[in-house]
């Protein structure tokens, strides 16, 4: 037994046994636990023992009084239990069979088996309130744009006039990137803002930037509506092939600004992924369309729209937000 004034963590074996070494699973105002590595002095004897104290009221104060074995109390008491009893263990030669060794990499597995089950529960939680905030959000966005139908119905008929009047007046691409700029919302309600062009190095620059609500970003190339989109013998025109092969070369741009601190907080450009949209000419035969398609399929990150999709998308996007539609949807991804 100790005295009231010797601490917990200091208990000893005691005769006739000698301690090779030892660890304090745990130690606390009223009680202490302890793993001993232990040889009895007579018989040479090797072993591991688990002692405890406890601080108990007896007449004339509170003593220390020893116990053989311990409670566990906590589910961290029985980690350190289980962690320092390997140490103890191996003071005193015990090495682990091909079973126990067995049986560890069977617990260990179950453990992270354990873990992936419980970020898989954590993961659909957190997928479910993005999916809820996103809903919201998008239901706002509906209720937002009823009161900007009529401006929004201005746009369509100024973009079908562009359109129409191509062949009689030639609108530049300075023009057409204004109009698309001041009118995002063309590309799809899930946009917020638009801002104009975004200036990586003299010799590299692209129309503007499109945010969505969810903080994802657009990099937009605007060519003219009167530029061809396929050749007399069905293939690629050239000018589709610049515009794509211009509009990657500043997505990369785009990707190593954002891995720069400096330069992505000077040109706000945060995005690591972004996607990019071609808008160019107005072919709406059936080989255009076909081709145009194939190509949108072949470019994950690209899309490729004519300025008729364009304006069939704004015309769609008023037919959303006036219900005549069986269920809404906003893009969201």
């Amino acid at each position: 037994m100790t005295d009231e004034k010797t601490p917990a963590h200091d208990m000893k074996l005691g005769e006739p046994y000698e301690s090779l070494a030892e660890e304090t699973v745990y130690s606390e105002k009223n009680r202490s636990g302890k793993i001993f590595a232990a040889k009895n002095k007579k018989t040479g004897e090797e072993f591991v023992r688990f002692l405890s104290d406890s601080k108990k009221p007896r007449r004339g104060g509170s003593k220390w009084f020893k116990n053989y074995g311990f409670n566990l109390h906590t589910l961290a008491h029985l980690e350190s239990v289980l962690f320092f009893l390997k140490k103890i263990a191996k003071v005193v030669g015990w090495k682990p069979t091909i079973e126990d060794e067995v049986q560890q990499l069977q617990m260990e597995l179950h453990e992270k088996q354990q873990l992936i089950e419980n970020y898989q529960i954590r993961q659909k939680d957190v997928e479910q309130q993005r999916d809820d905030a996103l809903k919201k959000v998008a239901e706002k966005i509906i209720e937002l744009s009823k009161t900007r139908l009529p401006d929004f119905k201005n746009d369509v008929e100024e973009l079908d006039t562009k359109i129409k009047n191509v062949k009689v007046k030639k609108i530049s691409e300075a023009d057409l990137q204004e109009f698309l700029y001041a009118h995002s919302w063309l590309f799809g309600l899930e946009y917020i803002t638009a801002e104009p062009q975004k200036l990586r190095g003299a010799y590299s620059k692209f129309d503007f930037y499109l945010e969505r609500y969810n903080k994802t970003n657009d990099i937009v190339e605007i060519k003219l509506i009167s530029d061809e989109i396929t050749n007399s013998d069905g293939s690629v025109s050239a000018k589709v092939i610049q515009a794509v092969d211009q509009l990657i070369n500043y997505m990369e741009s785009a990707i190593a600004a954002a891995h720069s601190t400096v330069i992505a907080d000077e040109e706000g450009i945060n995005e690591l992924r972004p996607r990019g949209i071609v808008i160019i000419g107005n072919d709406a035969t059936p080989e255009a369309v076909k081709k145009i398609r194939k190509w949108n399929y072949q470019l994950s990150h690209i899309k490729i729209m004519t300025y008729e999709e364009v304006l069939t998308q704004g015309k769609a996007i008023i037919d959303n937000i006036e219900g005549k539609y069986a269920q809404t949807k906003v893009q969201t991804n």
